[in-house]
Order: C-alpha cells, then sequence, then structure tokens
C-alpha cells in the first residue's frame, strides 16, 4: 500500500485572520476547496494548495461537529492530520483487527473522496482517505 501526506487541519479561530496570515506573510496561495455540492459545512473554511499535493486547512474548532455529522471523532477541536492511501479497506480491516473504532462517513464532504477518522495512540485525530 502507498501513501502520501495528503493535508493539515489547523484550528483557526479567527478563519479571516488566520487565512490573512497564510497568505500574506506566508505568501501562499488560496484555493477552493472542492466540496461537494450537497455538502455545506456551515461556516468559513481556509484552504491553500501548493502547486503539487500538499494542501493546509483552517477550520474552525466545533464542539458539535462530530455530533451533526453521526460521527464519534471530531476532526475540528485540534485538527488533523489527513493521510492518502490507494487502498483504504485495507487501513480500516487494520483498525478492526485491533479493536480500534472509527468514524466512517465515507463520501460526504470532499467529490471523489472517502474518508475514514480515527485517534491514533496519542490521541491525535488522522484522517485517512482514498481518491475514488
Amino acid at each position: 500500500m502507498t501513501w502520501r501526506m495528503h493535508h493539515m487541519n489547523i484550528p483557526a479561530h479567527d478563519i479571516d485572520a488566520s487565512a490573512e496570515f497564510y497568505e500574506n506573510v506566508l505568501g501562499m496561495t488560496p484555493s477552493r476547496p472542492p466540496f461537494r455540492a450537497d455538502y455545506d459545512p456551515g461556516r468559513k473554511i481556509g484552504w491553500f494548495e501548493t502547486e503539487g499535493s500538499a494542501q493546509l486547512h483552517l477550520a474552525k474548532p466545533d464542539p458539535n461537529f462530530a455530533q451533526r455529522n453521526g460521527m464519534h471523532v471530531n476532526p475540528t477541536v485540534n485538527g488533523h492530520v489527513a493521510i492518502e492511501v490507494d487502498d483504504l479497506d485495507a487501513v480500516k480491516e487494520r483498525l478492526r483487527e485491533r479493536g480500534l473504532y472509527f468514524a466512517d462517513p465515507g463520501n460526504w464532504a470532499l467529490r471523489d473522496y472517502r474518508q475514514i477518522y480515527f485517534l491514533d495512540p496519542s490521541m491525535n485525530c488522522v484522517e485517512v482517505n482514498q481518491h475514488l
């Protein structure tokens, strides 16, 4: 199985101020999130991409995010790292073998991606996704 870093999500209490900082101090180019047409995050998100494929996401911490989306893992409160793999089912099976919980919202936010969320042993939120 191959993997690559897909994105890092940083909690940002003031999206506008944080986006302005990353754009004007660090020179990052903002871009538009490729959300599915029927997905509405209900709040602003900062989104930056390199010319390659690495991304930085800024999201306002939302303590009710998991509950509203039927998940037991909240990727907005402390941020998360996202890893892209070519076989998401293999990752899910390895998590099951170890008895580890993961939230599996499927293809619910980003066009053409399946994603799962879980906590690593240090309680960091990890997103693993696969391009469809």
